[in-house]
């Protein structure tokens, strides 16, 4: 996978199903963590789309 075809995924997975609005409407009820749970999503969807093999 190169780094165009990578952004070109991201990309569309953004305008589609908007993640971005959807990341941010998220919010942590059970306790303080020091990491934003957009970011630790993000993680989570880039490793499940870099696992997915075509």
């Amino acid at each position: 996978m190169n780094k165009s075809y990578l952004k070109q995924m991201l990309t569309y997975f953004s305008k589609v199903y908007h993640l971005g609005e959807k990341i941010n409407t998220l919010n942590k009820k059970r306790f303080k963590s020091p990491f934003e749970i957009s970011t630790i999503t993000f993680i989570v969807l880039f490793a499940f789309m870099l696992q997915i093999r075509s």
